[in-house]
Parts: structure tokens; C-alpha cells; sequence
């Protein structure tokens, strides 16, 4: 992969947190679901294109799906673990454990 096209996939907002995420752990698609707030299509779009471009993999695991970042992609482009912990930082985003969503009902 070219350096322009890892800015290009990291120049958007919902994969640079699905990968700030997975950096700190191994994920299935309904607990990033329920860390980012957006739809379970959206996020399995953005899985897609990080996963077809070697960034992130996937494994099996009953009916659940885990993915990760590829530790040889982090290998290949070490200065990455620090964007990836400046972009969590910046955006807040928080690993849940279980793949509930947010409760979003408590407006104050």
C-alpha cells in the first residue's frame, strides 16, 4: 500500500475510531457498534475496507465475528500506534465489554 492511500482510509472519522478501538483489543462488530454510535452496516462497510486493505483481520468465533489490527500492519507503520492514541484521545471513544448499545433514553 501506498503512503497516500493509508492517509486516504485513515482521513475518515469512523474507521480512525474502529481502529483506535481495536488497538486496545480484539472486537466482534456489536461492541465497536455500541462504542461508536453509528449503524451496524456503516460500521460493517468501514470493517470491510480496513480488512480488504490488510489493516484489520478477522476471526470466527461461534456466531460472532472478531476482528483486530493486524500486528504486521502495525509492524510496517509503527508512527500509526500514536495517531491511533491521539485520535482516542480526541474523540473519546470507549471499548465496551458487552455488545449492548448506549442507553440514549437518560437526556438530562
Amino acid at each position: 500500500m501506498k503512503l497516500h492511500e493509508l492517509f486516504h482510509i485513515l482521513s475518515n472519522e469512523t474507521r480512525l475510531k474502529i481502529l483506535t478501538l481495536l488497538l486496545e483489543k480484539e472486537m466482534c462488530v456489536c461492541q465497536i457498534l455500541a462504542s461508536t454510535g453509528t449503524t451496524q452496516p456503516n460500521i460493517s462497510q468501514h470493517l470491510h475496507v480496513l480488512k480488504n486493505h490488510g489493516i484489520v483481520k478477522s476471526r470466527r468465533e461461534d456466531s460472532f465475528v472478531y476482528y483486530s489490527i493486524d500486528k504486521r500492519f502495525l509492524e510496517k507503520y509503527p508512527f500509526l500506534i500514536t495517531i491511533l492514541e491521539r485520535a482516542g484521545k480526541e474523540y473519546g471513544v470507549k471499548a465496551v465489554n458487552s455488545c449492548s448499545l448506549p442507553n440514549l433514553s437518560n437526556k438530562e
